[in-house]
């Protein structure tokens, strides 16, 4: 086996995501809520881009029909989104609605993707 100085994966090919955090809190009232600057985010595949939630509270992530990723559905033990699918073409005018849900409340932002 051959362990030789050429590294492998994404490291190898240079590829590094553009990771934006979405920061799930809890208002006054137990509901979700997150950033006014992440209720409408716009994404960019030609920048690698990808979503990451976090919060201190179990939560889940549900799209709304189509996802513009490869997954419908992420949680706290899986939050981070992964690359905008392939077949997704960008549109000013096309939005990708999802659910943030912690203790039964729910938010509703959306994501557009960059044409």
């Amino acid at each position: 086996m051959n362990t030789g100085a050429a590294a492998s994966g994404a490291a190898a090919s240079g590829f590094r995501p553009n990771i934006r955090k979405i920061v799930i809190t809890l208002d006054g009232n137990r509901k979700p809520q997150i950033a006014k600057e992440d209720e409408t985010i716009i994404l960019s595949p030609a920048n690698n881009d990808e979503v990451i939630w976090e919060s201190s509270e179990p939560f889940l992530i549900n799209f709304k029909g189509n996802s513009p990723f490869y997954e419908k559905q992420f949680s706290n033990k899986y939050a981070q989104s992964g690359l905008v699918r392939r077949d997704v073409l960008g549109s000013p005018n096309v939005f990708y609605e999802y659910t943030i849900i912690v203790n039964g409340e729910k938010l509703d932002p959306r994501f557009g993707v960059d044409p």
